[in-house]
């Protein structure tokens, strides 16, 4: 993962991020019976509630999903488990922890620009968000440990980039990221009660 600081490569970066983190929320919908209910239930337009989340957070020529916002009244946690090649320890040293962050907490949100956003596929419409915003963020508790893969972890939707090195010197920028999500209440309604646990 690069670090917010690496502005050329940035947009794209988080675009790639978010992409995969939305495939993981597709299915969450999917699966999950409290979400379930808002792809089969209807709202008042006999629009499924979720095509309607979506239709309300239109822009860029996308059609967003936030599990998170405002307008629900909810706010998150996460805990954040990051492993990354190299030795152990070293978390302000050897990374720029706080901007690797950035870019992270970039890519679970609606992007803010349309800056390298492609059009959407057809499996990216809606595309799932985990955020609105990342302003959603309430707290946030990091943990790093040492990535012990050899070889880079193969996903045939993201083009192979990087081969990690047996000497981790050109490691720097690959991490697997483990996150879990508390969703919080800000304010309890019948629209909230499905997503707070």
């Amino acid at each position: 993962m690069l670090s917010s600081a690496n502005k050329s490569k940035r947009p794209a970066h988080k675009h790639d991020i978010r992409r995969a983190f939305h495939k993981q929320l597709q299915e969450l919908w999917r699966v999950d019976g409290n979400l379930r209910d808002w792809v089969d239930r209807l709202d008042n337009n006999d629009v499924p509630k979720f095509q309607g989340i979506a239709d309300r957070y239109g822009k860029w020529g996308h059609r967003w999903v936030p599990l998170v916002d405002d307008v629900h009244s909810t706010h998150c946690s996460l805990d954040v488990l990051m492993l990354r090649p190299g030795r152990v320890g070293g978390l302000i040293v050897e990374t720029d922890i706080d901007n690797r962050l950035k870019t992270l907490f970039d890519a679970l949100q609606i992007p803010t620009s349309q800056s390298q956003l492609e059009p959407p596929t057809s499996d990216e419409d809606p595309f799932f968000v985990l955020l609105e915003n990342d302003s959603l963020i309430s707290s946030v508790s990091v943990t790093t440990d040492r990535l012990l893969a050899t070889e880079r972890y193969i996903r045939n939707d993201i083009p192979d980039k990087l081969t990690l090195s047996r000497d981790q010197s050109a490691n720097r920028d690959h991490v697997v990221l483990i996150l879990s999500v508390a969703i919080h209440a800000a304010k309890t309604t019948m629209d909230n009660l499905h997503l707070i646990g």
